[in-house]
């Protein structure tokens, strides 16, 4: 299977395929973050890493990019998941496809349209009815709603535009956060939260919708599952936050990992900052194995 995963991130798709037991035959992606492309390479050294989308073309099985020519031949899947700030239920103000960040969907599209893959998968946030519906009529699928809470112990509902066969909503797995939360106050102490003015009105004595300026905060310490990993969890909204010695602490790089199903230690090559950007701009990866589960079924 050759496969072109366009912002691919630190290769949430990549860990998917390997879940599932398909090997690519080469598996070329697109990102221009330098820690996601350490991340991946480190754990992925046959990615073959092609730069910039927008500098990316194909065309009689040749992809063009900023960094040369590939040979690639017929691609088979195309992946990817464009930005989606200007998506986002949270941004009131957000354009849609028109702003500045969601418009590289664009992309997306011009690059499913040159390559005609055989199989496609596109994944975005919850968005307006409008947005949605323009997204269905130009990848000409209806976009399915599925939460990660029904994988992992994480709320992050996304929708998933996709062409392959028989795709459907996973069964609730019922996982728990406090079966995989951290509990060596060692390690959890790596993650304690310095105090701020700006922490403490965003843990607000955790009792629960802390505000900072950019929405709400939960005490998860007692909770089933924990709200959406996001790229920079000392902000709100947040995955939420624990109670720990005589104030709180941040989910730990192995519960953020757990929280998205990617292997623990995957991120170790790169520093916690940089992890939870990644982690937080990545996929779910056993919602994404579930969804191509049916490429080998």
């Amino acid at each position: 299977m050759i496969v072109l995963s366009l912002f691919d991130g630190m290769s949430c798709g990549r860990i998917a395929l390997q879940k599932i037991g398909i090997q690519p035959t080469k598996y070329f992606a697109s990102e221009i973050k330098p820690h996601a492309i350490k991340c991946a390479k480190t754990n992925f050294p046959d990615i073959i890493h092609i730069g910039d989308v927008t500098k990316v073309s194909y065309k009689d099985g040749v992809l063009i990019t900023e960094f040369g020519t590939y040979e690639a031949g017929e691609i088979d899947l195309l992946i990817g998941g464009s930005p989606c700030q200007d998506f986002s239920l949270l941004k009131a103000d957000g354009k849609g496809l028109e702003g500045d960040k969601s418009k590289l969907f664009y992309e997306y599209l011009r690059l499913l349209r040159e390559v005609k893959p055989k199989y496609f998968l596109l994944e975005n946030v919850k968005m307006k009815k409008e947005s949605r519906n323009q997204l269905n009529q130009y990848l000409g699928v209806e976009g399915i709603d599925i939460n990660s809470s029904l994988v992992s112990y994480q709320n992050r509902p996304r929708i998933y535009w996709t062409n392959i066969p028989g795709v459907t909503v996973p069964e609730d797995k019922c996982i728990n956060f406090q079966d995989y939360k951290n509990a060596d106050p060692d390690y959890c102490g790596r993650f304690k939260v310095k105090r701020t003015p700006s922490r403490e009105k965003m843990w607000n004595n955790g009792n629960g919708k802390g505000k900072n300026s950019l929405g709400t905060c939960q005490n998860i310490t007692n909770s089933e599952k924990i709200y959406c990993v996001t790229r920079k969890q000392d902000r709100s909204p947040n995955s939420g936050l624990i109670e720990f010695e005589d104030f709180c602490r941040f989910l730990t790089r192995e519960e953020l990992e757990r929280a998205q199903t990617v292997p623990v230690g995957y991120t170790n090559c790169v520093s916690y900052n940089q992890a939870q950007d990644l982690l937080g701009d990545g996929w779910t990866v056993d919602v994404i194995a579930h969804i191509f589960g049916n490429l080998v079924s």
